[in-house]
């Protein structure tokens, strides 16, 4: 086994050389992934791979005066490799290592895991009928518009990953993760051309209802992208942001509540303030909870542990708009003097208290495709160039395409409206739309 030589070979180097290897964490990985390319509602390209691999990271100690530092590095090392290529590459990670100058920080000991990653169902299906599931779900929602609108192509990645970590503090957990993910255009016939829409899905479920819905969604905005409008001038209505776009703007308060953005200054958050506010005289209208989620089921980013083998669990991090707990790498933790909690790669939003519904009474703009959405994740800065919207003028919606919208969550947060509906995006289940006031939009001239 792989860890067999990586052990005689820490040892040994730990034995003769000058520079000692502190601690050290290994990740081994297994995939299994299946992939698939279709162009129109033909198989184009069908490929299956096996992928083995070691990441091994090196933490080399030093004292200087009464402060004590950690360096590290972190390398791969292949299944192939005998027992002198490991030593010879491990040996040019500790010295690459002893260069290196951070704060001290422990690694994590052995602990019970608090949750457990639910059973995919792609478990129990064959590995064709697992192709086939997705296939059948994508295909069968475009039949649905037959001529008015397509796909023109699509693209299947179907991934198994068998993990394990180990460290020298005696920590030694496994998992196995499945993460599909699928890329895809769509089109349709406009008086000046065909016009396209690209999208993806990330999941770990063959969840047929929210893949069939996906492309639903896009193939119903591709039509309507082929009639739209150039946008007009517009002032002073609400922006209606969805799916993508809102987690996004959730993603900001999250990240921004993690100790690397602490620590490192970036983030002007701080602990027991209300971070939906820039000033103490703004009133918030809709307060927000947040929480940082160890496992949403059907997203492949679900973890019972961090990149550090650090356990996690839910965890409340936003309280009616109180920063109250961080959450970040076991090291910024240490350095922040606070509770470790763990690094979570993903997050869950209380629901709001407009329906969608609501939010469509009055006019409003709702763009659905942006060319390349953008949000400072420092700033809350944002802007992007209109591919689809949808203006609903009081009395009539109209799909437009042009223009772009900007602002920034600094100045729009306090002000912010959530829908009561929730659904889940790549990194969150959180309210499928938010509604701002105050907003930028540039219409074509």
């Amino acid at each position: 086994m792989m860890i067999d030589a990586i052990r005689e070979a820490i040892a040994s180097i730990n034995e003769q050389d000058v520079i000692k290897i502190s601690d050290w964490r290994l990740v081994e990985r297994t995939l299994q992934i299946q992939e698939r390319y279709y162009v129109a509602a033909e198989a184009e390209q069908a490929r299956t791979v096996e992928e083995r691999g070691s990441s091994l990271t090196v933490y080399v100690d030093s004292i200087e005066g009464d402060k004590r530092f950690r360096g590290e590095a972190t390398i791969t090392l292949q299944p192939t490799f005998s027992l002198e290529e490991c030593t010879a590459n491990i040996r040019r990670a500790v010295f690459a290592a002893s260069k290196s100058h951070n704060p001290w920080f422990g690694l994590p000991e052995p602990s019970a895991l608090k949750v457990a990653l639910p059973v995919s169902g792609f478990e129990v299906l064959s590995p064709a009928d697992r192709v086939e599931v997705l296939r059948a779900a994508f295909y069968s929602a475009a039949a649905e518009f037959e001529r008015s609108a397509r796909i023109n192509t699509l693209e299947l990645f179907i991934i198994k990953e068998q993990k394990r970590l180990i460290n020298s503090c005696g920590v030694d957990y496994s998992a196995t993760i499945w993460r599909g993910y699928s890329e895809f255009v769509v089109e349709a016939d406009s008086p000046n051309g065909p016009v396209e829409l690209f999208d993806d899905i990330e999941f770990s479920e063959p969840d047929t209802a929210r893949l069939a819905a996906t492309i639903r969604n896009r193939l119903a905005q591709v039509r309507d992208r082929a009639l739209a409008r150039p946008m007009p001038q517009l002032q002073d209505i609400p922006v209606i942001l969805r799916g993508k776009e809102a987690e996004e703007v959730f993603s900001w308060f999250f990240y921004n509540s993690c100790t690397e953005g602490i620590y490192s200054k970036a983030s002007a958050f701080e602990l027991g303030e209300n971070v939906q506010k820039a000033s103490d005289g703004e009133k918030v209208v809709e307060t927000l909870d947040l929480w940082a989620e160890a496992v949403i089921p059907g997203l492949p980013l679900s973890r019972a542990f961090d990149a550090d083998g650090f356990p996690l669990e839910r965890t409340p991090v936003i309280e009616k708009g109180v920063l109250k707990t961080l959450i970040g790498s076991v090291r910024h933790a240490d350095w922040l003097g606070v509770p470790r909690r763990g690094a979570f790669p993903l997050f869950s939003v209380s629901p709001g208290s407009m329906s969608l519904e609501a939010m469509h009474t009055a006019p409003y703009l709702e763009p659905v495709m942006f060319s390349d959405f953008q949000l400072d994740p420092v700033t809350g800065d944002f802007g992007a160039e209109v591919r689809l919207a949808y203006y609903f003028d009081g009395k009539k919606v109209i799909p437009v395409s042009g223009g772009s919208i900007s602002g920034s969550l600094g100045a729009l947060r306090a002000s912010m409206r959530r829908s009561e509906e929730t659904g889940m995006e790549k990194l969150s289940r959180c309210p499928v739309a938010i509604i701002l006031k105050g907003a930028t939009i540039t219409g074509i001239r």
